[in-house]
């Protein structure tokens, strides 16, 4: 547990003052009969052993536990009230009342799991006291359920004149713990002003501050602390440094750090230096890393630290300094395969192809790195390695492409450590390895803080599936256990805010729209090769523009990325299956809720995500072949669609033909993308937006704004398991809510604005993709004013467990400018999509797709 945890730990348990009204207890209409004529009084247990009649029971235990309270055994009192209304005699107000003392009773006894029950139950009956509010807050507190639990706490303190303090300070722990700094805020300088004695509040208060931005707030505290002789010696400073860092605010923990070994206030030795490269990192400033690890080496030189300044010098693409720095590493006792590995892919990266052949041959002695490090060798000793090398030289010169924007380091994925990575399973082993932080294909493998997002453990694996599915099927719901956490509708949008889209924001204020959040669930799961080839793709997949992808193989090409465009290409090229083949509905909807249908039929062959046969881009210029047709009816087609899909743009774009059925001519045409009309969608959809996005990546600036967590859709298998017809689907204005699902995930946030000389319909585009699939979820399109939103796409992400794969379905466009709205890959009333079908190449030829779908 950390330091943090700890301090939420005990403000939590401090709530137990509450359980003052546990001792009060109302007395029922009904009375026992008595004898006026008995002159000793009666022991109240003798009377429970005397008393048959189970009405006089429950009065007689309630008594007792009032007995058992007053003298603070809240746990006989509790036992004693689960007996009294066990003899089910009490009228149904009595009851009502005795279940409220038994949940506040458990609340003092700390017995979290009988107690969340009973008090849900009293809020969900719209009759709970501002004690109930404050009990079952304070309860998720501890649960680490910390945004649960600011409205039932903000509730319970705003219902009564003078909250008792511990109601505050849960509400202060339920605040720091969901991140709402600037409502704590207040209530940390209450708290101080209340305890001044309190060396932790002062520290705590500081810490706050600087997260928030208010330095001259945070000195001053300081101050006073210091005066008040709360910051005596070093390990105060380092406390207080430290607690910056854990409550999500490394940036400001290392500066603090930085200025107190300025100052002389802090020494200046190796392990603060490490605490500041440390810190650094964790704030992805790696510039100001390296210098701090420069400045530790200098104080007490240490191999573990030339390993991460090696694995540093990598990410910010240094290859002559890493190669400096990694000679010495395995001219030491510090030579390992992976660190073998990683020279060798440095040279390469600088042209020196015989230094990167030595390093790799060495890496071949080391049985865990020696299948890797023989594909790099057999990869270096054929005629097209040099070439390849010179062009991968050439580009990191010209790093600065005007396709690609290079971001803050604060907005890049987790640091890793070179050279403890025996298993590692790529290249470029540095940057591969994540010490547990990165999945396979690059998201953060650990969950969030607040404990709201899970780590991932694998995703729905075979043992998961629901009993009786078979592969082909229809999906079947993986969580049909699942229950609702909360509703987002308009009336509490606001509390939620930060965790909403403006695609979101703006369908809330629609009359009767809402978002049910359900428990977050990593499902995601890819096959091994995949896993094995994003890692491999580490430092060796390249981007020569925005349309030109090369060196990749298979996997997720940058499972690193450190600029938007190549998280897009991520999307671009995610495993969906080697081959496809489905059937789905598409509706576009009127503000009135009348809707235009038309069927779509999909086969589609992967050449470059296909794990039996995965294409060596560097040999043919071929992402996918792709075959669609759309109609009234699957019996009756109009028009078919055939694109030969590429990987290098700039060498040779799309290939498209189309055939509409009652011409019967297959024509050739340009290449179609970006803003022409997707067929059928009544100008609502664009082509270039089927699969959330598609095609070329020229005309926007690509940016990246780094993660967020989001409530987004997710893992919503009900909306296609049968259960809904279109019908209920389909409502004015809106998919029906209580066919959704959404829940909380972490996501990439890329914005890309029109660039000069290239006109798009949509000035402005705001892409949220999901860390774990890397399929965009989300995208926000603006008008040329970049501020008025127009269109708002929304895909329902599923893990599609039986293949391995994940793709959203379905998927709504909503358009804010007339009310309508389209939708498409509908699939509750069409066969399940079949994956891993035999496909060849030569079906997908113009002569193929002429003889197979011309009528004439």
């Amino acid at each position: 547990m950390s330091s943090l945890d700890r301090v939420v730990a005990c403000v939590a348990l401090l709530c137990v003052c509450i359980v003052a009204s546990a001792e009060q207890y109302k007395s029922e209409v009904r009375e026992l009969p008595s004898n006026a004529a008995d002159s000793k009084p009666v022991d109240t247990k003798t009377l429970l052993k005397q008393t048959t009649d189970p009405y006089g029971k429950a009065l007689l235990l309630r008594d007792l536990a009032a007995q058992a309270a007053q003298k603070k055994d809240y746990k006989q009192a509790a036992q004693l009230l689960e007996q009294a209304i066990a003899q089910k005699s009490l009228s149904g107000p009595a009851e009502t009342a005795m279940r409220q003392d038994l949940a506040q009773l458990y609340m003092a006894t700390g017995d979290t799991k009988q107690m969340v029950p009973q008090l849900e139950a009293q809020v969900k009956s719209g009759k709970a006291s501002p004690e109930a509010y404050v009990a079952l807050g304070a309860a998720y507190v501890e649960q680490k359920r910390y945004a649960d639990a600011v409205p039932l706490l903000e509730k319970g303190v705003r219902a009564v004149k003078q909250p008792d303090p511990s109601w505050k300070q849960a509400l202060l722990a339920a605040y720091l713990g969901a991140g709402k700094d600037k409502e704590a805020l207040p209530l940390l300088e209450e708290a101080v002003r209340r305890s001044p004695a309190q060396r932790e509040l002062w520290i705590q208060l500081a810490a706050v501050s600087l997260k928030a931005g208010d330095k001259e707030k945070a000195q001053a505290v300081l101050e006073l602390a210091s005066r008040l002789g709360h910051l005596r010696d070093d390990n105060d400073r380092l406390r207080l440094v430290t607690l910056t860092g854990q409550i999500g605010a490394p940036f400001e923990a290392a500066s603090l750090l930085k200025g107190w070994i300025a100052g002389r206030q802090l020494p200046d030795n190796a392990e603060n230096r490490k605490l500041l490269a440390t810190l650094w990192l964790a704030a992805r400033e790696k510039k100001l890393a390296l210098d701090a690890i420069d400045q530790a080496l200098a104080v007490a030189p240490s191999s573990d630290l030339l390993q991460q300044k090696a694995q540093l010098h990598m990410e910010r693409e240094e290859y002559p300094q890493a190669i400096a720095v990694l000679e010495k590493l395995t001219a030491g006792n510090a030579r390992s395969g992976s660190l073998w590995l990683t020279l060798g892919m440095a040279r390469y990266q600088q042209a020196d192809v015989d230094g990167a052949l030595l390093a790799f041959r060495q890496a071949q002695g080391y049985t865990p790195n020696r299948k890797l490090a023989d594909e790099w060798v057999k990869y270096l000793e054929s005629g097209r390695a040099r070439e390849q090398a010179m062009i991968a030289l050439e580009q990191t010169r010209q790093r600065k492409q005007e396709e690609s924007v290079e971001t803050s380091d604060r907005l890049l994925g987790d640091s890793v450590a070179v050279g403890n990575a025996e298993g590692a399973a790529a290249p470029v082993a540095a940057a591969t390895r994540s010490s547990g932080a990165l999945t396979p294909v690059g998201a953060q493998r650990e969950g969030n803080a607040a404990g709201t997002i899970p780590a991932w453990t694998g995703g729905i694996q075979r043992s998961q599936w629901p009993a009786g599915f078979a592969a082909g099927q229809r999906l079947k719901d993986v969580y049909a256990q699942d229950k609702p956490l909360f509703t987002i509708t308009a009336a509490n949008a606001a509390q939620y805010a930060n965790q909403l889209s403006a695609g979101h924001r703006a369908l809330l204020r629609r009359s009767g729209y809402a978002m049910p959040v359900y428990p977050s669930r990593r499902s995601v799961a890819y096959p091994q090769a995949i896993y094995e080839a994003s890692q491999a793709n580490i430092g060796r997949a390249a981007l020569t523009g925005t349309d030109s992808l090369q060196g990749a193989r298979l996997g997720v090409p940058f499972p690193k990325p450190d600029s938007g465009v190549k998280i897009m290409w991520n999307h671009r090229t995610r495993y969906r299956g080697n081959t496809m083949q489905a059937q789905s509905s598409q509706a576009v909807v009127q503000k009135d809720g009348s809707a235009t249908w038309l069927k779509q039929m999909e086969r589609v062959l992967y050449r470059y995500a296909n794990t039996d046969d995965p294409i060596d881009l560097s040999q043919r210029n071929i992402l996918l072949y792709y075959l669609s047709a759309f109609g009234r009816s699957l019996n009756r087609l109009d028009f078919v669609a055939l694109v030969h899909e590429t990987a290098n743009a700039t060498q040779n774009g799309r290939n498209v033909w189309a055939l509409p059925l009652d011409i019967g001519k297959l024509f050739r045409i340009p290449p179609v993308g970006y803003d022409q009309p997707f067929p059928g969608s009544e100008g609502l959809y664009f082509v270039d937006m089927v699969d959330m996005y598609n095609g070329g990546f020229d005309r926007y600036v690509w940016k990246l704004q780094g993660k967020r967590e989001l409530y987004v859709p997710y893992n919503n298998y009900r909306i296609g398991d049968g259960r809904f017809r279109y019908a209920q689907l389909v409502k004015p204005g809106y998919l029906n809510p209580e066919a959704t699902r959404y829940e909380l995930h972490r996501v990439w946030v890329i914005e890309a604005t029109e660039r000069g000389g290239k006109k798009h319909s949509f000035g402005k585009r705001v892409f949220y993709v999901d860390e774990d699939s890397w399929n965009v979820v989300l995208v926000e399109n603006y008008e040329h004013d970049d501020q008025t939103l127009w269109r708002f796409q929304e895909g329902h992400l599923l893990s599609l467990y039986d293949s391995l794969s994940a793709n959203c379905a379905p998927v709504v466009t909503y358009d804010f400018k007339d009310g309508r709205y389209f939708i498409n890959r509908l699939t509750a009333e069409d066969a399940p999509a079949q994956f891993n079908v035999p496909m060849r190449e030569q079906d997908f030829t113009p002569d193929a797709v002429r003889t197979r779908y011309n009528r004439r």
